[in-house]
């Protein structure tokens, strides 16, 4: 179960492997066609949020269920992005008013927050085309001013990141990995992941701390561990498909997403 809440070709132009959240960069999504993706039946009782009729963005669009829009009226419906208006809602939040439309529906509204991927309910119809430094920028770096060490991290996705700190020249790659379990069990190790080639990443001793999971059901399990450079070049080459803490699983959905995260961090 996965929460809520890193090519061995040379990228001449562009990358286009089925991304589907740009991020601040929402004018990717111009001219594309994007479709409601299904939600898991447990969710479908409180229908799709941020849909709305028009571009005051005070009436839902199609109402109600659970005050959001009818999960039947919008699933598996198919929009072309007409443009992308930046506005700050009443709290100040910087976000975008998506014009789309569809056939059936006719042009209504999408609340896009360019900061949280899991409220974007779209898949990208043949993904994103992506600028070569796509995910290199989205990658920060501090440094401190005491010991000059510089530490640069990804972003989370699907529970894992990746930590890249160099000092004196010299640079290591860490990578944290969470997994919800339903279950308690402290003081337990073991991390595996799956790669698309078929191939494992075993880390049998691997320490994992247990929290209780603040943002819903069961446990938090979570690895920290240094890559080895080998362990780093299969995952740019390979795309994680699967994780286990334990004997918690999670399936990696973007894994490619990953792969380019670590590819900007081993540069």
């Amino acid at each position: 179960m996965k929460k809520i809440l890193l090519l061995t070709v040379i990228l001449i132009s562009n990358l286009s492997f089925g991304q589907n959240f740009p991020g601040n960069d929402v004018n990717l999504l111009l001219d594309k066609e994007i479709k409601v993706k299904e939600k898991d039946e447990s969710l479908q009782k409180y229908g799709y949020d941020h849909f709305y009729k028009n571009d005051k963005m005070k009436k839902k669009y199609d109402c109600c269920e659970s005050y959001n829009s009818k999960y039947a009226g919008l699933v598996g419906k198919v929009f072309k992005v007409l443009s992308a208006e930046p506005y700050k809602n009443i709290i100040g939040t910087e976000k975008y008013k998506l014009k789309i439309e569809n056939a059936e529906t006719g042009i209504i509204y999408f609340d896009y927050d360019p900061k949280y991927e899991h409220s974007f309910p779209f898949e990208v119809i043949g993904g994103l085309d992506l600028p070569d430094d796509f995910y290199c920028k989205k990658i920060e770096t501090t440094t401190d001013k005491f010991d000059g060490k510089t530490t640069s991290r990804t972003g989370y996705s699907e529970g894992i990141s990746f930590i890249k700190v160099t000092k004196d020249g010299s640079s290591k790659i860490y990578m944290s990995v969470n997994e919800i379990g339903s279950t308690i069990n402290v003081g337990k190790k073991g991390l595996i992941l799956l790669l698309e080639n078929g191939k494992k990443i075993e880390r049998p001793n691997a320490d994992l701390d247990t929290k209780v999971n603040k943002g819903g059901r069961g446990y938090v399990y979570s690895a920290f561990i240094e890559l080895t450079q080998a362990e780093i070049d299969l995952i740019i080459e390979n795309k994680i498909t699967d994780n286990r803490l334990y004997i918690y699983d999670g399936e990696i959905k973007n894994g490619q997403k990953l792969s380019e995260y670590l590819k900007c961090l081993n540069k």
